[in-house]
């Protein structure tokens, strides 16, 4: 099956932890948390909202020695951490050494990207790869026959994101994607979150991402 991962909100709620906490229940493999306006402090209490027995699937996208301290199961590398010095790239191999189950993961926004980069990640995202107005319309920039070629070159498996709903999870796995990551959706759905979080799973499990051509 085609692995399903969520991105949260931009703000926080006690109402969004407890969603969440019913799609990880439901089997969601890993939970992305970006929150790029609040403090060091607000992401603290927030993840403490999180029972611990969930926290091994919560994957942080800034104040990354939170996932140390609070036992996350990883960590987003964007492109500002990217661009830091020589330290922190040692002080992430490090922290890889010590815990050889972390999850690290990157974003790319271009197939150029896909293809070059030479560095291992758990798994990375390629975005924005549908136009969000639509089910399967590819984003701009992308062709099927050049994710295809592309998607097998990459050294990590590479996830959809960007307009992915459960109507288009089959398209994304034909087009070679292992994984895909609901975002916007969830959050501005008729539906609550964990039901299209579970209408995409019910999908998922029903196909499996395309084999290399």
């Amino acid at each position: 099956m085609i692995r399903i991962t969520a991105m949260s909100g931009s703000g926080i709620s006690e109402e969004e932890v407890a969603e969440a906490v019913k799609m990880l229940d439901a089997g969601l493999n890993g939970f992305h948390i970006r929150k790029p306006r609040i403090s060091r402090k607000e992401m603290k209490e927030y993840l403490l909202l999180y029972p611990e027995a969930y926290r091994n699937r919560l994957v942080l996208h800034s104040f990354h020695d939170l996932a140390h301290r609070l036992k996350l199961g990883g960590i987003h590398i964007s492109r500002s951490h990217r661009k830091r010095n020589r330290m922190y790239r040692i002080r992430l191999r490090l922290k890889r050494l010590m815990n050889s189950g972390l999850i690290v993961t990157r974003s790319f926004h271009t197939l150029t990207g896909v293809a070059e980069d030479r560095r291992r990640y758990s798994y990375a995202f390629l975005s924005p790869v549908f136009d969000s107005a639509s089910k399967g319309t590819l984003g701009s920039g992308y062709s099927e026959r050049a994710l295809l070629m592309t998607l097998k070159q990459a050294r990590c498996p590479i996830y959809a994101m960007g307009g992915v709903n459960p109507e288009n999870l089959t398209r994304a796995a034909s087009l070679g994607f292992t994984g895909a990551m609901l975002a916007g959706v969830l959050w501005r759905s008729d539906r609550r979150p964990h039901e299209v979080y579970e209408a995409a799973k019910e999908i998922a499990e029903g196909i499996s991402p395309a084999r290399p051509i």
